[in-house]
């Protein structure tokens, strides 16, 4: 960011949580409340007119929930980050939210300053997952099907590497420092991994990769 406050959009139906959500977010300095949405009709419309910089999302919702909000919203805005902040623990919930763009998925009943962590993480180019969520998205890589990986010769040596160290859990900065290289190559390593496969973030590209096979 360049040192203004991250933009938030809160989309969410129930009023009392979307509340409470705005006055904790009115209390850090380095992100700032533009707006609130009762559905993902709503949510996709502020976004467009608002254009904020992170939209955390529920999933159940009336009209329009919260996996298709985010799809919408990804495509129109593809610079805008999305994090799921709800009660749902469901596999499918989660697996077609990081399908679909998000982010993060992040259960409701986190403290607020882990909270406050993992949407920084998040600006900074990462992805938050709460750990319960972690640890369901990690069964699911170690149970993958790789009867149909892709020759590895679609990525570079220096490509698979860093795909390596994603699939570890580093940072793009724990990365350059084990690399020797700047956040900056490491970013643009990423990028061109993401448009090979045709992948949207960090954790799409974890799955992705350890179950076709890309990386050990």
């Amino acid at each position: 960011m360049d040192g203004r406050p991250t933009r938030v959009l809160i989309v969410d139906d129930h009023s009392l949580f979307r509340d409470g959500l705005a006055a904790l977010i009115e209390r850090w300095d380095d992100f700032e409340l533009v707006g609130s949405a009762a559905d993902g009709a709503q949510g996709v419309e502020l976004a467009t007119r608002l254009n904020p910089d992170l939209v955390l999302m529920d999933i159940r919702m009336p009209t329009v929930d919260g996996v298709a909000a985010t799809r919408t919203i990804r495509e129109q805005s593809p610079n805008a980050r999305v994090v799921m902040l709800t009660t749902s623990r469901l596999g499918e919930d989660v697996f077609n939210a990081l399908r679909n763009g998000a982010h993060g998925y992040v259960i409701k009943d986190e403290p607020a300053e882990r909270l406050h962590g993992y949407l920084q993480s998040v600006m900074r180019g990462e992805v938050a997952l709460s750990s319960a969520i972690a640890s369901r998205v990690l069964e699911q890589l170690s149970s993958g099907d790789r009867r149909n990986a892709l020759p590895v010769t679609i990525l570079t040596d220096r490509e698979r590497e860093v795909l390596r160290l994603v699939v570890d859990g580093l940072s793009n900065e724990e990365i350059a420092d084990k690399l020797s290289v700047s956040e900056a190559t490491v970013k643009k390593h990423l990028g061109r991994v993401m448009t090979k496969l045709h992948l949207d973030n960090r954790v799409q590209l974890a799955v992705y990769s350890v179950r076709q096979g890309l990386v050990d």
